[in-house]
């Protein structure tokens, strides 16, 4: 019988997906978020969960925990153009659990809540073996501007926001014991991007998004499935986080591309917008303080290529997928 080590994550979902039976839902399983039709709206409903084995290292504070389980979840409000309106959380704590530690989870949750204008509304706290936190995030969309997973045709500009990689050098700072505060918040305290969000969905041109919480090598198989298309990635054009190409210049076995396109963690969004119209968008998100790199093209064949300047060659699917054994 096959265990969900031999399955892995994303063939889980396709499993359970098959059983669950969705009714009167404008979008359902296998996007960022649930659509459910409320008038001229999508209302958007997001949950994601976190544990200690997997997702908290021993550097993490519960300030941190607090922030990174609102944070993601609003990753994926930001990855539809939604608005959020809320979230519950749940936390499954054990029961020596100190109340400082709750104290200081409540309030990191609740700093990144109030940072991006929403508010925890409400949850529910059981014991637990370890730490497991789950949260349910809740926003709004104009049904115009719902960016959906679905809908890239080829010759699409294939683009990311901000830079690739601050994750990985949260990681591997921590690793190799030189780690910094700054450098460990890219991966304990990650950013949504919510405004930006907003401002993709306003354009209306958006033919998918998506936000990079497994890598950018997965994330591009997963619209590869949905869309039946491919990609052509050109390598050179990924835009790296300033600090981890100075961490390489210290530890030259770091394996910078790599860490962009595989290690995930950075929340940033990966869309795909008609040619015609990627200059007009580029220009609306730099006005709001925010990089829009185009890093390939959509194609009609049905293979993902990485292109380095000299060769082109497939991109394997190595990023993080929960049950399987990890890169790194």
């Amino acid at each position: 019988m096959k265990k969900l080590s031999d399955m892995g994550e994303r063939k889980a979902i396709d499993i359970v997906s098959a059983i669950f039976k969705t009714k009167d839902v404008a979008v359902g399983i296998g996007d960022d978020c649930a659509a459910i039709d409320i008038g001229e709206k999508y209302l958007l409903i997001t949950t994601d969960m976190i544990s200690q084995r997997t997702h908290i290292p021993k550097q993490m504070t519960p300030f941190q925990m607090g922030w990174f389980v609102v944070a993601i979840n609003l990753s994926d409000i930001a990855a539809k153009g939604g608005v959020p309106i809320g979230l519950v959380l749940s936390f499954g704590l054990p029961k020596d659990t100190s109340e400082k530690f709750l104290k200081q989870l409540a309030e990191g949750a609740n700093k990144c809540a109030i940072d991006f204008d929403t508010h925890i509304i409400g949850g529910d706290m059981k014991e637990t073996s370890e730490i497991t936190l789950c949260g349910t995030a809740f926003g709004t969309v104009k049904k115009k501007e719902f960016m959906s997973r679905k809908g890239i045709k080829a010759d699409d500009i294939l683009a990311v926001t901000g830079n690739l990689g601050k994750a990985g050098l949260g990681y591997f700072s921590i690793k190799l014991e030189s780690h910094k505060n700054a450098l460990s918040k890219h991966l304990f305290e990650p950013i949504p991007r919510l405004k930006e969000g907003i401002e993709l969905a306003q354009q209306k041109c958006i033919t998918s998004c998506m936000d990079i919480s497994d890598g950018l090598s997965s994330s591009l198989y997963q619209l590869q499935k949905l869309n039946n298309v491919g990609f052509e990635v050109d390598l050179k054009m990924i835009p790296i986080s300033k600090g981890l190409i100075g961490l390489k210049k210290k530890n030259r076995d770091i394996d910078i591309y790599k860490i962009a396109l595989n290690f995930g963690g950075d929340y940033e969004l990966l869309v795909t917008i008609p040619e015609i119209k990627f200059e007009e968008v580029e220009k609306n998100l730099r006005k709001i303080g925010c990089k829009l790199i185009a890093i390939g093209k959509a194609t009609n064949e049905n293979k993902i290529m990485v292109f380095d300047g000299n060769v082109k060659e497939p991109l394997e699917n190595l990023g993080y997928e929960h049950f399987k054994k990890h890169l790194f």
